[in-house]
């Protein structure tokens, strides 16, 4: 443990003690000086990031904007790097929101995440097309590795790690996708990745130092998928691709299996046995309080309150051992409030979610307390 850290990690305790021993009352909202720093809290185990989006920079003195400094050292832009807002056309880079978000990064010392260079949704169909034909394979890879290098690039050690490619597995499988379609087996060695391996290739000439991360959905509930991701990753470590680690997308639900999502991980974690530094990262987490086969829009939250809590312990207890045992260093929530969540409305339209550690009025909710309260109890 670093030093720094564990003298953080006591301040928050001694803190959180000095509010139970005197009587007073907890703070309400996330943003008063009395509520703990989240991430503070974790400093020993991992860091604790948030996604956010332009409009959270715009004013500096805000109550939100001084909630998201306070409890989170790690962010990432919810879409304003994905394909489709950066490079809208070919000839065209859109780069001024995540300037702002690089410039905000830096004057408060944190670390950045760029979400995503590669990914099937939310890419222009630019990049597969040539005057109105699909693309050649040798186009679609040369405007992928340009595409990679004039956004890399201009963020080299600024931006400190990079969801290379996303979503590339559906199922047990290889998604069949526009990349796969079309570039297919590029250099006939019998596989169907090459392009996630050009991209990777392509990520670490822009820069070397960044963490290069394979992103995607449901590896801690799907077994089979797993296992496809671990398959794949070690054929490209054992060929010398530059993935630096798998990022866990843990959209999850109340009902989850952390037991079970545990095993998955360990799986992914035998990556270790190749490359040693190989990271495992949980890097858009959510919690939903409806079960996925829930068709209704609205539940009674203090009614399933204390199952919320609970899973919340449960998971972030994992996520502890994991870190204890060398497997996981981050851990970013997809959003931070009740209020900004890509849940309300999926997959249920009208649906009403709650899915975050504070309400969309910035209310303190008691899962959080559970949370932030968690190392001290283990310490």
């Amino acid at each position: 443990m670093k030093v720094k850290n564990s003298l953080r990690l006591l301040a928050a305790v001694t803190s959180l003690a000095m509010l139970v021993s005197c009587g007073e009352s907890r703070p309400e909202y996330a943003y008063d000086a009395e509520t703990p720093s989240l991430y503070e809290a974790y400093s020993d185990y991992f860091h604790i990031g948030a996604a956010i989006n332009s409009w959270d920079l715009t004013d500096q003195t805000s109550d939100r904007f001084n909630l998201l400094v306070k409890h989170y050292d790690t962010f990432v832009m919810e879409n304003e790097t994905k394909p489709d807002q950066i490079h809208p056309t070919e000839d065209t880079y859109n780069f001024g929101p995540t300037d702002a978000f690089v410039e905000f990064g830096e004057a408060n010392g944190k670390i950045l995440r760029g979400h995503t260079l590669v990914w099937h949704s939310q890419c222009p169909q630019w990049f597969f097309e040539d005057n109105g034909q699909e693309a050649s394979a040798d186009l679609l890879v040369q405007r992928m590795k340009d595409h990679i290098t004039t956004i890399v690039s201009r963020y080299k050690g600024r931006i400190d790690t990079w969801d290379v490619c996303n979503e590339v597995l559906d199922g047990g499988g290889m998604r069949f996708s526009d990349w796969i379609k079309i570039v297919g087996d590029y250099d006939g060695d019998g596989d169907k990745y090459d392009f996630i391996e050009i991209a990777f290739e392509t990520a670490r000439e822009a820069d070397p130092d960044a963490r290069l991360i394979i992103n995607d959905y449901s590896l801690e509930s799907d077994s089979n998928k797993a296992i496809k991701m671990y398959s794949m990753v070690k054929s490209m470590l054992e060929e010398g691709v530059p993935v630096d680690g798998v990022g866990l997308q843990m959209h999850v639900g109340i009902d989850m299996d952390v037991e079970a999502a545990r095993e998955n991980i360990k799986i992914l974690a035998r990556l270790k046995e190749i490359n040693p530094d190989f990271v495992i990262e949980v890097t858009e987490l959510d919690m939903s309080c409806y079960s996925w086969n829930d068709s209704s829009t609205e539940i009674n939250f203090s009614k399933i309150e204390d199952d919320f809590n609970a899973k919340y312990v449960e998971l972030f207890e994992m996520f502890i051992d994991l870190a204890e045992e060398g497997l996981l260093d981050s851990v970013v929530f997809w959003g931070f409030n009740d209020g900004d969540t890509w849940l309300n409305g999926y997959p249920v339209e009208g649906r009403t979610n709650y899915p975050f550690l504070m309400d969309a009025e910035y209310r303190l909710k008691s899962a959080f307390w559970e949370v932030v309260e968690l190392p001290g109890k283990k310490s």
